[in-house]
């Protein structure tokens, strides 16, 4: 029985099966069905992300993104570099106004999510063990699609510690360091992997 807050207090609200039924299913508009509905729904949803992220390269999708499969901390610096709010010295945060924006592993141009997969010179022993099948990580790349380049590129993160944040984990911080075989160990935390320089 349901009760309804009236004057003098709670009083009984006659409620039938069929009031139940209406309250949680209520009918569609007329000539509309719930798939069709859901259709427009959807087309508004991503109709408003698209509007209110107009530089956003990525389009939205309402599926997960392949790439959410991997661990969540990779998979989160992923979602921030793609988005251009990450822990990269170019991306803009919210923190860090007046540190240069130049990659700190090579000093020669901004550390941007390209140049921080694909151009980084001082990345290239990791890029080339890790990254042998990505060249393009545009918004069309075979990369965003396929679960083995998506495990490469996990790997060349935490081996990287490309985008990680400060503090977190030791991240080379000038062009002396390089990601090398010869020169660095890889340690295991949890399943987090970064370079130490040995």
């Amino acid at each position: 029985m349901l009760f309804i807050l009236g004057p003098g207090g709670f009083h009984p609200l006659p409620v039938t099966s069929q009031h139940l039924l209406t309250a949680l299913h209520p009918a569609p508009p007329q000539g509309r069905s719930y798939p069709q509905l859901k259709l427009r729904c959807r087309s508004l949803l991503m109709a408003e992300w698209e509007e209110a992220a107009p530089r956003y390269p990525y389009r939205p999708s309402l599926r997960p993104h392949p790439f959410m499969g991997l661990n969540k901390f990779t998979a989160g610096r992923l979602h921030q570099m793609r988005s251009g709010k990450s822990c990269l010295r170019a991306h803009p945060s919210l923190n860090d106004h007046d540190i240069p924006t130049t990659c700190p592993r090579c000093d020669e141009a901004p550390e941007t999510f390209e140049h921080a997969i694909l151009r980084c010179p001082q990345k290239e022993p990791a890029r080339t063990r890790h990254l042998q099948g990505v060249s393009d990580i545009s918004p069309d790349a075979p990369l965003w699609s396929s679960s083995p380049l998506l495990r490469a590129l996990a790997q060349f993160i935490s081996s990287t510690a490309t985008a990680f944040p400060q503090g977190i984990f030791s991240r080379p911080s000038s062009s002396a360091r390089s990601v090398s075989s010869e020169s660095s160990n890889v340690v295991a935390f949890g399943h987090f992997m970064w370079s130490q320089e040995s």
